[in-house]
């Protein structure tokens, strides 16, 4: 633990702050951390913070001696590259402590040899490199994009601050959908046709348009989150309810539940997740989620995920991380969890794992709505020029239709 603060410190006051080093002993302290973070893999590379070369010789034999303990390797960076991840200034004229194992020093020069051989100026080829060089550091993409916003005007979705998601979902007979909504399920109603299944987490029901036809493929799936999965299951098998899935629990495993079908054919996917590997940060996030009480026997949902379906997985996780700038909260190797508002989130889905099918024009669309209306034009102009952005509505990578607001 006393190692962790002392590391604590000298990130605070490190490489991001470019103050000088202290004169005491707590020098080789923190070296001593960073070394110990790689050889146990919770970095790839780690930088010891920028030094005056008079000042490196003073304590480079004690350096190499810690070094030899764990075992990792040191290589003294006198040209440190420019990117958009830290100030110019940092590094100007300083060495940096380069600390790795294994064929990391050789990415690392990888990097190095394709900045040299760049000479232009385009802001996305520009993040890319730094987003390459965080990689190497072992910053999540959130720790990159925080980085991005002090030294490159980077902006994101998630820095404006998302109160609500909203499902949209078209249906043939939506007045029958309605129904099953209101009387069903019980949801709380918003308005007449959008329907709370969390406290910030929503559905809204349309009728179909030019837009949404007839036989659209779906391709989504919308998962209602309980821990009272045995009494949702009775209640909807009395209701008659189809069932595509049936509930079978099992010991030990990341989640339980079961898939309905709702009137519309849309799959509605009732689940609790429980402590697992995969599920750890999730947990936690779910941790204090308030219960959204509906109308059947004071049965409740705390959390919604809208799956959607995909065939370019990581195009699609980069868009979320780097455009939107959402949290990863699980990863279930082909299914990975976006937190998009408290109790809102996206999942991600490997198409050819999936319950449903990738499909060009999709029956549903998604909204997110915002509190920072001031910078919502500038994360517009910045970001989403390249997805069709019209009229705060834009598409992703994969065709899914996208709508912004603004809170009220």
């Amino acid at each position: 633990m006393q190692k962790f603060i002392h590391y604590l410190y000298f990130v605070v006051v490190g490489l991001a702050a470019c103050q000088s080093p202290p004169k005491d002993r707590s020098i080789v302290v923190a070296f001593d951390v960073y070394c110990e973070m790689v050889a146990n893999d919770a970095k790839p590379m780690s930088l010891h913070y920028p030094m005056e070369k008079a000042v490196l010789d003073e304590w480079w034999k004690e350096f190499v001696l810690v070094a030899k303990r764990y075992p990792v390797q040191l290589y003294r960076e006198t040209d440190f590259p420019v990117t958009l991840l830290f100030p110019a200034k940092l590094t100007k004229g300083k060495t940096v402590v380069l600390i790795y194992r294994g064929k990391r020093l050789e990415q690392y020069q990888q990097l190095k040899a394709d900045l040299k051989r760049y000479k232009g100026n385009d802001l996305a080829v520009r993040e890319a490199f730094a987003r390459r060089l965080g990689r190497l550091l072992g910053y999540s993409p959130q720790g990159v994009n925080m980085l991005l916003s002090k030294n490159a005007d980077y902006r994101n979705l998630a820095f404006l601050g998302v109160t609500q998601q909203v499902t949209h979902l078209y249906y043939e007979n939506v007045t029958e959908a309605l129904q099953f909504y209101t009387h069903t399920l019980g949801l709380a109603k918003a308005d007449s046709t959008k329907f709370w299944i969390s406290a910030d987490a929503a559905i809204e029901l349309h009728p179909l348009n030019e837009h949404h036809p007839k036989g659209q493929t779906k391709s989504t799936a919308v998962a209602f989150l309980t821990d009272q999965l045995p009494d949702w299951y009775a209640h909807l098998q009395v209701n008659k309810v189809p069932i595509k899935y049936t509930y079978k629990p099992q010991e030990g495993g990341a989640h339980d539940g079961f898939v309905a079908i709702d009137p519309g054919g849309y799959l509605l996917e009732f689940e609790q997740f429980k402590q697992h590997p995969e599920n750890e940060l999730l947990m936690a996030v779910l941790a204090q989620a308030p219960r959204k009480t509906t109308r059947i026997n004071q049965l409740n949902f705390y959390g919604a995920i809208t799956w959607t379906y995909h065939q370019d997985l990581l195009k699609m996780q980069r868009f979320y991380e780097e455009t939107l700038g959402y949290r990863l909260v699980a990863d279930q190797g082909w299914t990975k969890i976006y937190q998009t508002s408290p109790t809102g989130f996206i999942g991600l889905v490997d198409e050819q794992r999936g319950m449903e099918d990738y499909a060009d024009a999709k029956a549903i669309e998604i909204a997110w709505t915002v509190k920072n209306k001031a910078g919502f034009e500038a994360y517009a102009q910045q970001r989403l020029q390249s997805h069709q952005y019209q009229n705060k509505v834009f598409k992703g990578p994969e065709k899914y239709v996208y709508r912004l607001d603004y809170a009220k």
